[in-house]
């Protein structure tokens, strides 16, 4: 008999069964090694496409129509969008007699009455075909249909003079405020302020003005001068609020509670080297000096002499102080957005949200008496197919506080919170934290 075959079977035998078992214990080997990562998500920015307009420079709501969203374009109309769809008929035309040849000229602003569900009144600031700056009042029946204009109810309010051939420097922007209406209205100049319209206080321009749209039947006047305007009975014009700008792109009011006090940021595009934000309260924009062109920025730009250097507290000119500059070399006109309310979007609430025309970010920062803190970039804006610029026009709120941002190449967006799901990390089953995990792993792979 041959002894190496009466070995033979048994030693097979053996090694098969040191192969099953290694095979049956290797996941646990494996699992031993590394723990089962949990699965995390964090929220993020997203630009939600809502329609398309051609170069729409306001997105707002009405009182007491929260379903509709206004929109107002540079060419001199206003269009609707309602449940998420623009809606085929215009509120308003006037293309006909708006001045477009420059981006900074056309229908600019578009603020309604704090009574327009009752009242159906309605304000635009656009720049004529001569250049000159026109405020006019429209009416619509609210009960019919709060998307279409009575034809023939316009008003013309107040027309500030066209100052230069190239027609700039309009600011835009409309708000209300206590029944009061206010008008952002740039200097006019380029470059510059050659004229210095923007300190002089006889001058409407490079002004925020506040007047009450009711016309003054006993002055003759279309509008009436509030009591309480800062320069009544004093050297300047009546309507003039505040001054020393040089084309404020945005404004805003806002309360950081329901006992806080009133709130105004406002944006200034600046001449070549700094973009500007300031915030502050109310009552001390009331009849303030912004600085330009005094300053630009934080920077002297022609203020003589007597001008301190940087930021003074208080200045030879008692001037306001921006609360946030940044340099040309970090974009190139400031985009100013609202203070933003939107719960959903609890990353950020109560923030304060701008951008740049020619940079593609948008940024947001916290108010804080006066001042801002945790400036931080949000994500990005970039139209797609567009070039290189995101050409950032401006930023809107709808009848719930949510916030929109738009183009001038036509693109409309609204800014929606959602999760996206954070790439998961190995863990090392070295590690004390993980060992259970690892165990537990370990056994389910048995």
């Amino acid at each position: 008999m041959n002894s190496s075959r009466s070995f033979a079977a048994p030693l097979l035998t053996a090694l098969f069964a040191a192969g099953l078992l290694l095979a049956l214990l290797a996941p646990a080997a494996v699992a031993a090694e590394t723990a089962p990562a949990k699965v995390k998500f964090k929220p993020k920015i997203a630009f939600e496409p809502v329609a398309e307009v051609r170069s729409p420079t306001v997105i707002t709501s009405a009182p007491g129509f929260k379903k509709l969203v206004f929109v107002a374009s540079r060419l001199g109309r206003i269009r609707v969008i309602k449940g998420g769809r623009l809606l085929p008929q215009t509120m308003l035309d006037i293309s006909d007699r708006v001045n477009t040849l420059w981006i900074e000229q056309g229908l600019l602003g578009l603020a309604f009455a704090p009574d327009f569900g009752k009242s159906g009144l309605y304000y635009v600031h656009y720049t004529a075909r001569g250049g000159d700056i026109m405020i006019d009042e429209y009416r619509v029946d609210p009960d019919k249909d709060p998307t279409r204009t009575i034809p023939g109810s316009g008003r013309n309010l107040l027309r500030i003079p066209r100052v230069s051939e190239s027609g700039n420097h309009n600011g835009g922007p409309l708000a209300f405020l206590g029944g009061y209406l206010y008008i952002s209205v740039g200097d006019g100049n380029d470059p510059g302020d050659k004229l210095n319209l923007a300190q002089n206080l006889e001058s409407l321009r490079g002004k925020i003005l506040r007047i009450d749209p009711r016309p003054d039947q006993t002055a003759g006047r279309t509008y009436r001068i509030p009591p309480d305007n800062p320069f009544v009975g004093k050297p300047g014009r009546d309507e003039v609020f505040a001054y020393g700008f040089r084309n404020p792109h945005s404004f805003d009011f806002f309360r950081a509670s329901k006992d806080a006090e009133t709130q105004m940021v406002i944006t200034d595009v600046g001449q070549g080297r700094f973009e500007e934000m300031n915030i502050l309260p109310w009552r001390s924009a009331w009849g303030s000096n912004f600085g330009w062109k005094l300053f630009e920025g934080l920077q002297p730009y022609n203020c003589g002499e007597d001008c301190p250097n940087g930021l003074t507290p208080t200045g030879p000119f008692n001037l306001k102080w921006p609360v946030l500059t940044y340099s040309h070399e970090s974009g190139c006109a400031i985009i100013g957005g609202p203070y933003i309310e939107d719960p959903s979007m609890t990353t950020q609430v109560g923030r304060i949200i701008y951008g740049d025309f020619c940079q593609n970010r948008i940024r947001s920062a916290a108010p804080s008496n006066s001042w801002l803190r945790d400036d931080r970039n949000i994500g990005s804006f970039m139209p797609p197919g567009k070039g290189e610029h995101p050409a950032l026009n401006g930023f809107g709120e709808d009848g719930w506080g949510r916030v929109y941002a738009f183009s001038d190449f036509g693109d409309i967006y609204r800014l929606d919170q959602i999760k996206v799901r954070v790439k998961a990390k190995k863990i090392s089953c070295k590690k004390k934290p993980a060992q259970k995990r690892c165990k537990k792993k370990a056994g389910s792979s048995q």
